[in-house]
């Protein structure tokens, strides 16, 4: 019987032996079976946020896509706009050039309008200095038709007295003497029209330098 007992007994230990064992490998399994659901929950979300990270970088892809699309069209304009630019710095250029020429044909027309006006004053002053000894010329002759005026006479005066005194010969001087100074007379007043001529000359030059400048 002790025997028996004693396989009874052994048996009954290993039983509850095996059942501890059992029990621990249940709670390793529990612990597994925790430890997994943890991991599912971690892998689940991971998936989420693998999920939400590709979907971002979808969107930060299509960004990229619409920037790329920008920065091509805004690169087109930026050339566009370079040509255009570069456009305006030639026709800036030509403007200053125009400019340029226009005032280098100013100051040559201000140093001909100088000129012409240091002419004209040369010119006024010669008209002016000939006129005046014109002038005087003239007052001169006139000085002199007046002195043969009353030469002549006088020797008409005398033409009459050698004639009323009968000298034939004292007037045949007397009648030579008279024409001489009337042919004087008229080469004088001759000499008087033609001076006058010339400063009316001279005054339209005076007015019209450019025609005399030209000729």
């Amino acid at each position: 019987m002790k025997h028996v007992e004693a396989e009874m007994n052994q048996s009954i230990g290993e039983m509850e032996k095996e059942m501890e064992d059992y029990e621990e490998e249940k709670k390793a399994l529990e612990s597994i079976s925790t430890r997994a659901v943890e991991l599912e929950a971690e892998v689940l979300s991971l998936q989420e946020d693998l999920n939400a990270s590709l979907a971002e970088v979808d969107k930060r892809v299509e960004e990229v896509a619409e920037l790329k699309e920008e920065l091509l069209e805004k690169g087109e304009k930026l050339e566009g706009c370079e040509k255009e630019a570069e456009g305006l710095r030639k026709d800036r250029a030509e403007v200053e050039r125009k400019v340029r020429e226009l005032e280098r044909k100013i100051g040559v027309l201000e140093v001909r309008v100088v000129e012409e006006k240091s002419k004209k004053v040369r010119l006024e002053e010669e008209t002016r200095e000939k006129g005046d000894a014109e002038e005087k010329e003239i007052n001169e002759l006139k000085k002199k038709v007046g002195d043969l005026n009353l030469e002549v006479v006088n020797n008409g005066e005398e033409l009459k007295r050698c004639r009323f005194e009968k000298k034939m010969e004292t007037v045949s001087e007397a009648e030579v003497r008279e024409k001489e100074m009337e042919l004087k007379k008229k080469e004088l007043v001759k000499k008087v029209d033609e001076a006058r001529e010339m400063i009316v000359e001279l005054k339209e030059r005076a007015m019209k330098p450019g025609i005399r400048a030209r000729k």
